[in-house]
């Protein structure tokens, strides 16, 4: 009898306690490993999604740098303090937007261009849109940059870059990227004219005593939206204000500060 017991004692776990613990036990490990690939998954998008967003600002605050000295004139004394005779305005003063707001044109005094003359040889004469490029067969929404050069000024429907090889060379219009179009898709680039909001369409300032100086305060709204190449489905969206330094003087004619700049 003693021996029987000790028997049954010694005896294992029977074949449905250890399918039981062989389910539990799976059960446990799948849910470890779905966990930790949800945790991978998730890290990785997140990596993503930062370098989108970090590339996108990259772009925008290059741009929105560069339009925030539209209308700069070295000469611009020369429009202050006139009689209301004196309808001169700074040939710098003229912002360019096309219709659906995805290029800009505009223009700024730089150094060793003639002071208050508008140059393309030193260019003076800038812009900057977005365009669809096939890049190894796909179709890939690119920020470009222009300035004018000799003989050549920024024209919104001006020369495509190549994009066949890299780095890719500038176009003949002058049209650089701006954006790295193997990295991102450029989806929207939009710059709305919000000069209304910052006194009216134009705004009036009065001169000392009688004259009344026509002003065109200035405020752009940049939205840039734009995706992975690598992951179409992240996606962000940017907008800044951009307070043009430079207010539009004698804005008598609203033509005086949207029209396209003409340099010489």
């Amino acid at each position: 009898m003693l021996m029987m017991a000790a028997a049954r004692k010694q005896a294992g776990f029977t074949l449905v306690e250890l399918m039981v613990a062989l389910v539990a036990g799976m059960i446990v490990v799948g849910a470890v490993l779905a966990f930790a690939l949800s945790s991978i998954r998730a890290n990785s998008e997140y990596v993503r999604s930062t370098r989108l967003t970090q590339e996108l600002r990259t772009s925008l605050e290059t741009a929105t740098d560069d339009l925030r000295r539209a209308g700069y004139d070295e000469d611009a004394m020369r429009y202050v303090s006139r009689p209301p005779t004196f309808t001169a305005a700074s040939p710098f003063s003229r912002i360019f937007l096309s219709t659906n707001g995805s290029c800009v044109i505009y223009a700024y005094d730089r150094e060793n261009g003639g002071m208050g003359v508008l140059n393309l040889d030193n260019g003076e004469v800038r812009g900057i849109r977005r365009v669809v490029a096939t890049i190894n067969g796909r179709q890939v929404g690119v920020l470009e940059m222009a300035e004018s050069a000799t003989g050549v000024q920024p024209d919104c429907g001006g020369a495509a870059v190549d994009y066949s090889s890299y780095p890719a060379s500038c176009s003949s219009g002058g049209w650089c990227p701006l954006s790295d179009p193997r990295v991102v898709d450029i989806t929207a680039f939009q710059v709305v004219n919000d000069r209304a909001a910052t006194g009216g369409v134009p705004g009036l300032i009065a001169a000392a005593g009688t004259a009344v100086l026509p002003m065109q305060l200035r405020k752009m709204q940049v939205t840039l939206t734009g995706s992975l190449v690598s992951m179409p489905g992240v996606s962000r969206t940017i907008t800044t204000d951009v307070r043009v330094r430079a207010d539009c003087v004698r804005a008598a004619a609203s033509t005086n500060c949207i029209a396209v700049p003409n340099g010489t």
